[in-house]
């Protein structure tokens, strides 16, 4: 029940993300700048997320433990900013589903190299055939949706 329940917050999310760069697109026309539209969806976030530590009583992180691991571990927030400034840019020109397209695009090729490798922790899962076969697919869906 977990699993189909995590699954389905999942789906409403992935939803979410195709309206996402659009409200933030409504934001940043409004505040001046799309990187005040960022800015600002980047600021709800974070309040979100300390009303959900207050919420949940969470004790204070391990400053020590969080300051002595890799320096690359850092990105994520950064990586985090720049899909929400990305977003909101492209969206409105290239459309929902083109931009969503492009970025599980990018996702997925990441992701399979990713395993490949064995990168950050993951176990390793070669790239074969069949996960070439699927990133080629979605590469045609890509230009289907936007080209076609």
């Amino acid at each position: 029940m977990i699993q189909f329940l995590l699954g389905a917050w999942i789906a409403v999310m992935g939803a979410g993300i195709s309206m996402q760069p659009l409200l933030n697109a409504q934001v940043a026309s409004r505040a001046g700048h799309p990187i005040y539209g960022a800015l600002i969806s980047v600021f709800v976030s974070t309040c979100l997320m300390a009303v959900l530590v207050v919420a949940g009583r969470l004790p204070a992180p391990n400053l020590r433990e969080l300051l002595a691991g890799p320096w690359w571990m850092w990105i994520g927030g950064i990586i985090g900013a720049l899909y929400v400034l990305a977003a909101l840019m492209a969206t409105p020109r290239l459309g929902a589903a083109t931009t969503v397209a492009i970025f599980i695009a990018g996702q997925l090729i990441a992701s399979i190299l990713i395993d490949h490798f064995a990168l950050l922790g993951v176990p390793g899962h070669p790239i074969d055939l069949p996960r070439l076969i699927g990133v080629a697919m979605l590469a045609g869906g890509v230009v289907l949706i936007r080209w076609v």
